[in-house]
């Protein structure tokens, strides 16, 4: 797993495992320097952003940064790995950090409740109910954020499908 994804663990049972890679978020976490607000869109939020990016490029794909796949082969040793019994699980949620928003960004529903979306639904059900969040904070001012909408990928797998 690089950068911007999140696996979500459904395991028989048990609470589910949640497995991102944070080190984009610390890197801007260290990057910001005012907490201050403003609207997507206005020019405000535009020139942060632009300086953002900026800065961040000096960070990626290098030690001390975070790693995304791209032209750079060698990120992809870079990346978290890690196996779980087959056994152990009901399913896996494989999600973009767009699509992974309502649980560890708005805070809007649990990591089951997420879950329980994707189950019932199918991804086009969670990535739905994303875009009308979203839409309900066009200036993101309630859910601060760098983009109104971010691309949102959803992949859910049932080991009894």
């Amino acid at each position: 797993m690089l950068s911007d994804a999140v696996v979500v663990l459904d395991l028989a049972d048990r609470e589910p495992v949640v497995i991102t890679d944070d080190r984009l978020a610390e890197v801007i976490a260290r990057l910001d320097e005012s907490a201050e607000l403003s609207a997507v869109g206005s020019r405000e939020h535009t020139e942060r952003l632009r300086s953002r990016v900026e800065r961040l490029g000096s960070y990626r794909n290098q030690p001390g940064g975070f790693w995304v796949a791209s032209t750079k082969p060698e990120a992809a040793g870079e990346a978290f790995a890690g196996s779980t019994p087959l056994r152990e699980l009901d399913a896996v949620a494989l999600l973009s950090d767009g699509a992974s928003r309502l649980a560890d960004r708005f805070d809007l529903m649990s990591w089951p409740e997420l879950l329980a979306v994707l189950r019932k639904a199918g991804p086009t059900e969670l990535i739905a109910r994303t875009r009308e969040v979203e839409a309900s904070d066009p200036n993101g001012m309630r859910w601060p954020r760098g983009k109104a909408s971010d691309d949102a990928t959803a992949v859910w797998w049932s080991t009894g499908d």
